[in-house]
Protein backbone atom coordinates (compact mmCIF):
# COMPACT_ATOMS: atom_id res chain seq x y z
CA UNK A 1 0.00 0.00 0.00
CA UNK A 2 1.26 3.47 -0.86
CA UNK A 3 1.98 5.69 2.11
CA UNK A 4 0.64 9.14 2.82
CA UNK A 5 3.56 11.56 2.68
CA UNK A 6 4.83 13.17 5.86
CA UNK A 7 5.67 16.87 5.88
CA UNK A 8 7.54 19.18 8.25
CA UNK A 9 5.22 21.18 10.49
CA UNK A 10 7.06 24.48 10.45
CA UNK A 11 9.78 24.84 13.06
CA UNK A 12 8.21 22.30 15.46
CA UNK A 13 10.45 19.46 14.33
CA UNK A 14 7.35 17.28 13.93
CA UNK A 15 6.40 15.51 10.72
CA UNK A 16 2.68 15.20 10.09
CA UNK A 17 0.75 13.31 7.47
CA UNK A 18 -0.30 15.42 4.48
CA UNK A 19 -3.89 14.43 5.29
CA UNK A 20 -5.21 15.01 8.82
CA UNK A 21 -8.37 13.78 10.49
CA UNK A 22 -10.69 16.60 11.53
CA UNK A 23 -12.93 15.97 14.51
CA UNK A 24 -15.97 18.14 14.01
CA UNK A 25 -18.11 15.56 12.22
CA UNK A 26 -18.09 13.27 15.24
CA UNK A 27 -21.12 15.19 16.45
CA UNK A 28 -23.12 12.90 14.17
CA UNK A 29 -21.46 9.56 14.91
CA UNK A 30 -22.10 7.19 17.78
CA UNK A 31 -19.17 6.06 19.92
CA UNK A 32 -18.43 2.88 17.98
CA UNK A 33 -18.60 4.60 14.59
CA UNK A 34 -16.32 7.39 15.77
CA UNK A 35 -13.83 4.88 17.16
CA UNK A 36 -13.84 3.01 13.86
CA UNK A 37 -12.95 6.21 11.99
CA UNK A 38 -10.10 6.99 14.38
CA UNK A 39 -8.64 3.49 14.21
CA UNK A 40 -8.94 3.32 10.43
CA UNK A 41 -7.26 6.72 10.07
CA UNK A 42 -4.33 5.63 12.23
CA UNK A 43 -4.11 2.32 10.36
CA UNK A 44 -3.81 4.37 7.16
CA UNK A 45 -0.86 6.24 8.73
CA UNK A 46 -2.76 9.46 9.31
CA UNK A 47 -0.88 10.75 12.34
CA UNK A 48 -2.58 14.12 12.94
CA UNK A 49 -5.98 14.40 14.66
CA UNK A 50 -7.59 17.79 15.12
CA UNK A 51 -10.53 18.57 17.38
CA UNK A 52 -11.86 21.35 19.64
CA UNK A 53 -13.55 21.83 22.98
CA UNK A 54 -16.48 23.41 21.14
CA UNK A 55 -17.03 20.44 18.80
CA UNK A 56 -19.75 19.06 21.04
CA UNK A 57 -18.92 15.42 21.80
CA UNK A 58 -15.84 15.16 19.57
CA UNK A 59 -13.11 15.19 22.22
CA UNK A 60 -14.82 12.53 24.34
CA UNK A 61 -15.29 10.20 21.38
CA UNK A 62 -11.71 10.63 20.21
CA UNK A 63 -10.53 10.00 23.75
CA UNK A 64 -12.45 6.74 23.92
CA UNK A 65 -10.76 5.60 20.72
CA UNK A 66 -7.17 6.67 21.35
CA UNK A 67 -6.29 4.41 24.28
CA UNK A 68 -2.92 2.78 23.68
CA UNK A 69 -2.65 4.43 20.25
CA UNK A 70 -1.99 7.87 21.74
CA UNK A 71 1.70 7.80 20.80
CA UNK A 72 0.83 7.22 17.13
CA UNK A 73 -0.74 10.64 16.64
CA UNK A 74 -0.09 14.35 16.90
CA UNK A 75 -3.14 15.55 18.83
CA UNK A 76 -4.42 19.11 18.49
CA UNK A 77 -7.42 20.75 20.10
CA UNK A 78 -8.72 24.29 20.53
CA UNK A 79 -10.22 26.80 22.91
CA UNK A 80 -12.44 29.68 21.86
CA UNK A 81 -12.05 31.44 25.19
CA UNK A 82 -10.07 34.65 25.29
CA UNK A 83 -9.36 35.14 29.01
CA UNK A 84 -7.16 33.10 31.36
CA UNK A 85 -9.83 31.67 33.65
CA UNK A 86 -12.25 30.55 30.95
CA UNK A 87 -9.46 29.14 28.78
CA UNK A 88 -8.04 27.25 31.76
CA UNK A 89 -11.40 25.64 32.43
CA UNK A 90 -11.78 24.58 28.79
CA UNK A 91 -8.25 23.19 28.64
CA UNK A 92 -8.88 21.14 31.79
CA UNK A 93 -12.10 19.84 30.19
CA UNK A 94 -10.19 18.90 27.03
CA UNK A 95 -7.64 16.83 28.97
CA UNK A 96 -10.46 15.07 30.80
CA UNK A 97 -12.51 14.36 27.69
CA UNK A 98 -9.54 13.20 25.63
CA UNK A 99 -8.26 11.06 28.53
CA UNK A 100 -4.66 12.10 27.90
CA UNK A 101 -1.93 13.67 29.98
CA UNK A 102 -0.44 15.67 27.12
CA UNK A 103 -1.76 17.57 24.12
CA UNK A 104 0.58 18.28 21.25
CA UNK A 105 -0.99 21.60 20.24
CA UNK A 106 -3.53 23.85 21.92
CA UNK A 107 -4.92 26.37 19.45
CA UNK A 108 -6.59 29.72 20.08
CA UNK A 109 -9.66 29.17 17.95
CA UNK A 110 -11.34 31.49 15.45
CA UNK A 111 -9.36 34.70 15.89
CA UNK A 112 -11.70 37.39 14.61
CA UNK A 113 -10.35 40.82 15.36
CA UNK A 114 -7.65 43.05 16.78
CA UNK A 115 -9.69 43.15 19.99
CA UNK A 116 -9.53 39.35 20.18
CA UNK A 117 -5.78 39.46 19.78
CA UNK A 118 -5.34 42.14 22.45
CA UNK A 119 -7.41 40.17 24.96
CA UNK A 120 -5.71 36.85 24.23
CA UNK A 121 -2.25 38.40 24.65
CA UNK A 122 -3.15 40.51 27.66
CA UNK A 123 -1.98 39.91 31.25
CA UNK A 124 -5.08 37.80 31.93
CA UNK A 125 -5.36 36.37 28.43
CA UNK A 126 -5.82 32.81 27.20
CA UNK A 127 -2.20 32.57 26.09
CA UNK A 128 -1.12 32.68 29.73
CA UNK A 129 -3.15 29.53 30.39
CA UNK A 130 -1.47 27.70 27.51
CA UNK A 131 2.00 28.96 28.41
CA UNK A 132 1.54 27.74 31.99
CA UNK A 133 0.82 24.23 30.74
CA UNK A 134 3.74 24.40 28.35
CA UNK A 135 6.01 25.10 31.30
CA UNK A 136 4.44 22.16 33.13
CA UNK A 137 5.04 19.94 30.09
CA UNK A 138 1.45 18.93 29.32
CA UNK A 139 1.14 21.07 26.15
CA UNK A 140 3.91 21.13 23.54
CA UNK A 141 2.92 23.81 21.05
CA UNK A 142 0.55 26.75 20.71
CA UNK A 143 -1.42 27.48 17.56
CA UNK A 144 -4.03 29.87 16.24
CA UNK A 145 -6.93 29.45 13.84
CA UNK A 146 -9.02 31.86 11.81
CA UNK A 147 -11.91 31.15 9.46
CA UNK A 148 -12.72 34.46 7.84
CA UNK A 149 -10.13 37.21 8.33
CA UNK A 150 -6.70 36.60 6.77
CA UNK A 151 -5.45 40.10 7.61
CA UNK A 152 -6.10 39.61 11.32
CA UNK A 153 -4.39 36.24 11.24
CA UNK A 154 -1.32 37.68 9.51
CA UNK A 155 -1.07 40.40 12.18
CA UNK A 156 -1.54 37.75 14.86
CA UNK A 157 1.47 35.83 13.58
CA UNK A 158 3.50 39.03 13.68
CA UNK A 159 2.47 39.72 17.27
CA UNK A 160 3.28 36.37 18.90
CA UNK A 161 5.51 33.36 18.04
CA UNK A 162 2.73 30.87 17.38
CA UNK A 163 3.96 27.44 16.30
CA UNK A 164 1.10 26.65 13.90
CA UNK A 165 -1.83 28.19 12.07
CA UNK A 166 -4.96 26.49 10.81
CA UNK A 167 -6.97 28.49 8.32
CA UNK A 168 -9.26 28.44 5.30
CA UNK A 169 -7.14 27.47 2.30
CA UNK A 170 -9.61 25.48 0.21
CA UNK A 171 -10.29 26.26 -3.44
CA UNK A 172 -13.55 28.09 -2.73
CA UNK A 173 -11.85 30.50 -0.35
CA UNK A 174 -8.90 30.81 -2.71
CA UNK A 175 -11.26 31.86 -5.48
CA UNK A 176 -12.87 34.59 -3.38
CA UNK A 177 -10.44 35.94 -0.74
CA UNK A 178 -6.61 36.06 -0.60
CA UNK A 179 -6.09 33.79 2.40
CA UNK A 180 -3.03 31.98 1.07
CA UNK A 181 -1.27 35.03 -0.38
CA UNK A 182 -1.87 37.05 2.79
CA UNK A 183 -0.85 34.45 5.34
CA UNK A 184 1.86 32.34 3.75
CA UNK A 185 4.64 34.96 3.50
CA UNK A 186 4.28 35.81 7.19
CA UNK A 187 4.13 32.16 8.23
CA UNK A 188 7.15 31.17 6.16
CA UNK A 189 9.21 34.08 7.48
CA UNK A 190 8.54 32.92 11.05
CA UNK A 191 8.73 29.17 10.54
CA UNK A 192 5.07 28.68 11.45
CA UNK A 193 3.51 25.35 10.49
CA UNK A 194 0.58 25.90 8.11
CA UNK A 195 -2.51 23.69 8.20
CA UNK A 196 -5.46 23.95 5.83
CA UNK A 197 -9.15 23.67 6.62
CA UNK A 198 -12.38 24.15 4.65
CA UNK A 199 -11.03 21.84 1.96
CA UNK A 200 -14.50 20.97 0.69
CA UNK A 201 -16.16 24.16 2.02
CA UNK A 202 -18.98 22.46 3.93
CA UNK A 203 -19.80 20.33 0.90
CA UNK A 204 -19.90 23.17 -1.66
CA UNK A 205 -17.12 21.33 -3.53
CA UNK A 206 -18.44 17.80 -3.02
CA UNK A 207 -18.69 17.23 -6.78
CA UNK A 208 -15.03 18.22 -7.12
CA UNK A 209 -13.76 16.42 -4.03
CA UNK A 210 -10.63 14.77 -5.43
CA UNK A 211 -9.38 17.91 -7.12
CA UNK A 212 -10.30 20.03 -4.11
CA UNK A 213 -8.14 17.85 -1.87
CA UNK A 214 -5.28 17.77 -4.38
CA UNK A 215 -5.48 21.56 -4.69
CA UNK A 216 -4.92 22.06 -0.97
CA UNK A 217 -2.26 19.37 -0.68
CA UNK A 218 -0.45 21.00 -3.59
CA UNK A 219 -0.22 24.47 -2.04
CA UNK A 220 3.48 25.15 -1.33
CA UNK A 221 4.20 25.32 2.38
CA UNK A 222 1.00 23.63 3.56
CA UNK A 223 1.86 20.78 5.93
CA UNK A 224 -1.51 19.05 6.09
CA UNK A 225 -5.11 19.23 4.90
CA UNK A 226 -7.49 18.83 7.85
CA UNK A 227 -10.69 17.12 6.71
CA UNK A 228 -13.66 15.96 8.77
CA UNK A 229 -15.49 12.82 7.67
CA UNK A 230 -18.82 11.10 8.27
CA UNK A 231 -17.64 7.49 8.18
CA UNK A 232 -14.85 5.03 7.44
CA UNK A 233 -15.58 5.05 3.70
CA UNK A 234 -14.86 8.75 3.51
CA UNK A 235 -11.57 8.53 5.36
CA UNK A 236 -10.54 5.70 3.05
CA UNK A 237 -11.48 7.72 -0.04
CA UNK A 238 -9.54 10.76 1.17
CA UNK A 239 -6.57 8.62 2.11
CA UNK A 240 -6.53 7.04 -1.36
CA UNK A 241 -6.22 10.52 -2.90
CA UNK A 242 -3.43 11.39 -0.47
CA UNK A 243 -1.58 8.14 -1.11
CA UNK A 244 -1.41 8.70 -4.85
CA UNK A 245 -1.19 12.48 -4.57
CA UNK A 246 -0.08 14.48 -7.58
CA UNK A 247 -0.41 18.27 -7.79
CA UNK A 248 -3.06 19.66 -10.10
CA UNK A 249 -1.91 20.75 -13.52
CA UNK A 250 -2.33 24.41 -14.33
CA UNK A 251 -5.35 23.54 -16.47
CA UNK A 252 -6.92 21.47 -13.68
CA UNK A 253 -6.31 24.24 -11.16
CA UNK A 254 -7.81 26.90 -13.41
CA UNK A 255 -10.87 24.75 -14.06
CA UNK A 256 -11.37 24.01 -10.35
CA UNK A 257 -11.09 27.69 -9.38
CA UNK A 258 -13.48 28.67 -12.16
CA UNK A 259 -15.98 26.10 -10.89
CA UNK A 260 -15.45 27.27 -7.32
CA UNK A 261 -16.16 30.89 -8.25
CA UNK A 262 -19.31 29.87 -10.07
CA UNK A 263 -20.49 27.81 -7.09
CA UNK A 264 -19.80 30.71 -4.75
CA UNK A 265 -21.72 33.18 -6.92
CA UNK A 266 -24.68 30.80 -7.17
CA UNK A 267 -24.72 30.17 -3.43
CA UNK A 268 -23.34 33.43 -2.07
CA UNK A 269 -26.16 33.81 0.46
CA UNK A 270 -25.24 30.43 1.99
CA UNK A 271 -21.51 31.09 2.11
CA UNK A 272 -21.49 32.65 5.59
CA UNK A 273 -18.21 30.91 6.36
CA UNK A 274 -16.21 33.03 3.91
CA UNK A 275 -17.09 36.56 4.96
CA UNK A 276 -18.82 36.39 8.34
CA UNK A 277 -16.87 37.59 11.35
Amino acid sequence: MDQIAKRELGRTGVQVSALALGGVMYNFLDDDAAAAVVHRAIDLRINYIDTANSYKDSERKIGLALGDRRDEVYLATKTERRDYDAASREIDESFERLQVDRIDCLQIHDMHSEEDLATVMGPNGALKAIEQRQREGSIRFVGVTSHVNPDVLARTLEAYPFDTILTSLGALHHAVRPFYDTIMPVAEARGVGVLAMKVFAYGFLKDHAERALRFVMGLPGVASAVVGVDDVAQIEANAAVAQRFAPLSDAEKDELLENARAIYEARRDEAWFIHSA
